[in-house]
């Protein structure tokens, strides 16, 4: 070892974790990149965001050995008119998005064959014990680097004393099901049903999916797993077993401040999920956790580290404004018909498009003029519209980094 060249850890061995190691091992300078993971690979991994939009962001061959199980067209988006309607009730509407580079993913084979290879390539993994608070200041305080990517709220909150700062805005529930999905295999379907959230089933083969339901704001029902259930029947995939059900809160992206994103002075940097990294839209975090990441290590290898909450700003504010008027399309004007008809707009969009560019989503609904006028009639919707585009809604005070 080499005592002039730097050194890093990541905390977090998930995919934003693995992706900081990735960019870190492209920094030559770099002499020791640890990651530290409280779970062993082999184990039962969360089973949650199995929908990749763009596998292109993972460097393994898109193989079923690597876990990437089934090479998907797009989704389907269906809106119904609510939950309490007749099982064989027709969507008010129907609208297919493309995902060229999308795959339905095993998340934990995906994980588990992106760290070996890490390791095979020198990275060192210490898995299978939490970092405990004293653990978290003897790192800092041994690496140069220290990359957060342990989640929210993540360790450096915590050792901060600044956990109470999360916001998580979405609870999800999934599991894996067996059942016939032939019907829909390359193309996975979403369900709008009348609440702030959706329903999903994510087809893995033709024989068993990942599925699940998520809600969003203030109305959450009394039981979320008799919601799960009800959602399964109506939406006609396989009751989940109580006991395969996972949970999880999602950021609601951003849920951090500049301030909180980094301390340059003591080298510390969060990403995705711990940087509140995630799409306040439809809770979506995989990719935009690996872009953090990789965005991080290429501003280490430019020696431009302190630059990093101002680009993570650049690099999500479209997101961001986009997920923020979608949002109220339905907040503001509760009305099923009314994103039935944005939906339709959306028809042979790609993910990209529908999450991450404002200005092609907007087109598309000016070309409906009377879904457009009706949008914009609402008053929280104009604000809404004057918010996105003068970033004032992005933090409490007007401008974000």
């Amino acid at each position: 070892m080499d005592d002039n060249q730097p050194t890093a850890a990541v905390l977090g061995g998930s995919v934003s974790g693995l992706a900081a190691a990735t960019g870190l091992l492209r920094i030559e300078e770099f002499d020791r990149v640890t990651v530290y993971e409280r779970q062993e690979y082999d184990d039962k991994r969360v089973d949650c965001g199995e929908a990749i939009n763009d596998t292109t962001l993972i460097p393994l061959p898109k193989t079923p050995e690597n876990g990437f199980v089934n090479d998907i067209d797009g989704f389907q988006i269906r809106v119904y008119d609510g939950t309490d309607r007749p099982l064989d009730a027709p969507p008010l509407a129907k609208s297919n998005v493309c995902c060229e580079s999308g795959y339905i993913c095993e998340r934990p084979v995906v994980e588990r064959r992106w760290a070996a290879e890490l390791e095979a390539r020198g990275v060192e993994f210490r898995t299978g014990r939490s970092v405990s608070p004293t653990d978290y200041a003897d790192i800092v305080n041994s690496y140069d680097y220290v990359v957060d990517a342990s989640g929210q709220p993540s360790l450096t909150l915590k050792a901060n004393g600044n956990a109470s700062e999360y916001t998580g805005d979405m609870v999800a529930l999934n599991a894996t099901v067996e059942g016939d999905f032939s019907a829909y295999r390359n193309r996975p379907r979403i369900f709008f049903e009348g609440y702030v959230g959706y329903a999903w089933a994510f087809p893995k083969s033709d024989g068993h999916a990942n599925v699940g339901i998520g809600w969003a704001g203030d109305r959450r029902p009394a039981d979320y797993f008799a919601a799960l259930e009800t959602a399964a029947e109506r939406n006609a995939f396989p009751v989940p077993d109580r006991a395969d059900v996972n949970i999880a809160t999602i950021p609601r992206g951003p849920s951090l401040g500049p301030d909180r994103v980094c301390d340059p002075e003591a080298k510390v940097f969060l990403v995705g999920d711990a940087a509140g990294i995630a799409n306040r839209y439809q809770g979506e975090g995989i990719c935009q956790g690996i872009r953090s990441a990789y965005l991080l290590t290429e501003l280490i290898a430019d020696g431009n580290e302190s630059a990093y909450p101002r680009k993570l700003y650049e690099l999500m504010r479209s997101e961001y404004r986009l997920a923020r008027l979608m949002r109220g399309a339905w907040v503001e004007h509760e009305d099923i018909d009314l994103l039935a008809a944005v939906t339709e707009a959306l028809e042979g969009l790609t993910i990209d498009d529908v999450t991450r560019r404002p200005a092609t989503v907007m087109r598309r609904v000016a070309g409906r003029p009377a879904t457009a006028l009706e949008l914009i009639s609402d008053a929280g919707m104009i604000r809404r519209v004057y918010e996105s585009y003068t970033d004032s809604w992005e933090y409490t005070s007007r401008g974000g980094p």
